[in-house]
């Protein structure tokens, strides 16, 4: 049955409360006064909304050096949140856009004084998103907001006919939107709660091939999918029923032959796309973004049992491999680092897909045979904060990934 989270009002408390447990008091005589200051949002470009379509809540967090963080709340139709602060330098606002599945986060540093009337204009951008499965065999996209299961929430996706069809990947753009890979084509909608458009996809393989893997360059609002021997380019501004631009695998130096893909991350720092293959062999590679038609491989990394998927946070790029049961930590130019099987009293069984990609925790699907299934989340490749949820099964708290 499907239940409409409200996981989000937990999250924007949890960050508040975190905030202020971090956080130094306000001592008077820094500042010597107060400044008032509303907060509004930066007209996006043309086309876009710039605020998640269904906007759930709008919440507002000041904070400082010496300072108790501020909070306040605004109607989700009102323009801005005006707020009083104490006067002083390095004033940091975050204002926090929630929809059911996402959180657009808008920040402003600026320096205030005593008496200031003020406007400041954020870009809200993509900053967390609640925990997206798809759950394949089961045939439905699940949704929780943390590794006890809050929120359950279940999306089936059905074809044109009304019959099912699997989802393999999920992924959101900067607006907080949901992309569900299903079959040969991927659906965009507003967030787990919305209807599944099985009649219009956004784009489709142009092989009419099972997709695998799926990204999106959150700073370029580009979409990539691989469907197995090609990879495929769409900007996410783009239409429904949009051809992306292909390019075949098989193209790609220095091996010159058709390769079977499993995974795609892409870097958006810089535009970079790494992609796990098992043939010719397997292997991560990194190719150049701005030769994506005539490809350049700038790096890769052989010492891979069978890659499932890739993830590129912070500085380095994680590798999830399979048959390994174990994740690999890389350099963003391919060189190893270390490598994370797991505590001994629960190592992994199967490492497959990384899911939401943008929170603190490394979170990966993990199952093996026969009929083991299960949500990893830990906070660094040490394995601190190891945590699991769900079992395998077809009910609430349970799961059928990619092994029956």
């Amino acid at each position: 049955m499907k239940t409409r989270s409200n996981s989000f009002g937990l999250f924007l408390a949890a960050t508040v409360l975190a905030l202020f447990l971090t956080s130094c008091y306000y001592m008077p005589g820094q500042g010597g006064g107060t400044a008032k200051v509303a907060i509004g949002i930066t007209p996006p470009a043309k086309g876009l909304k710039g605020i998640p379509a269904n906007l759930s809540s709008v919440a507002l967090v000041v904070t400082a050096p010496g300072m108790a963080p501020i909070t306040a709340t605004a109607p989700t139709t009102a323009g801005s949140i005006t707020v009083s602060v104490p006067a002083g330098p390095a004033r940091t606002f975050t204002l926090l856009l929630n929809s059911p599945s996402a959180t657009l986060e808008g920040v402003a540093t600026v320096d205030l004084q005593a008496g200031q009337t003020t406007s400041i204009n954020v870009t809200p951008t993509l900053g967390a998103t609640q925990i997206v499965v798809p759950d394949n065999m089961n045939n439905r996209v699940v949704q929780v907001s943390d590794m006890t299961g809050t929120g359950w929430t279940e999306l089936a996706p059905k074809g044109a006919a009304g019959g099912p069809i699997p989802p393999y990947a999920t992924s959101f753009d900067n607006l907080g939107q949901l992309y569900v890979a299903a079959s040969s084509s991927v659906y965009r909608m507003n967030d787990i709660t919305s209807s599944f458009p099985a009649t219009t996809p956004f784009t489709s393989s142009t092989q009419g091939s099972q997709i695998y893997g799926m990204t999106i360059d959150l700073t370029r609002s580009l979409l990539f999918f691989i469907d197995g021997t090609t990879i495929n380019r769409i900007s996410t501004t783009a239409v429904a029923g949009s051809t992306p631009v292909s390019l075949s695998l098989g193209a790609i130096p220095p091996s010159n032959s058709i390769i079977t893909a499993t995974g795609l991350a892409v870097d958006s720092a810089d535009g970079s796309i790494y992609i796990t293959s098992t043939y010719p062999g397997p292997q991560v590679m990194k190719i150049d973004p701005s030769t994506f038609t005539s490809p350049v491989v700038l790096a890769t990394y052989k010492g891979v049992l069978s890659p499932w998927d890739v993830l590129v946070k912070g500085d380095y790029v994680y590798v999830s491999d399979f048959a390994a049961k174990k994740i690999i930590r890389l350099t963003k130019n391919l060189q190893f680092v270390d490598s994370f099987p797991g505590p001994t009293s629960d190592p992994f069984l199967g490492p497959e897909r990384f899911v939401a990609i943008l929170n603190k925790p490394i979170t990966v699907i993990d199952e093996s045979t026969p009929g083991q299934g299960r949500l990893v989340s830990f906070n660094d490749i040490a394995g601190a904060g190891w945590t699991t949820y769900g079992s395998n099964g077809t009910g609430t708290g349970q799961f059928q990934f990619y092994i029956s």
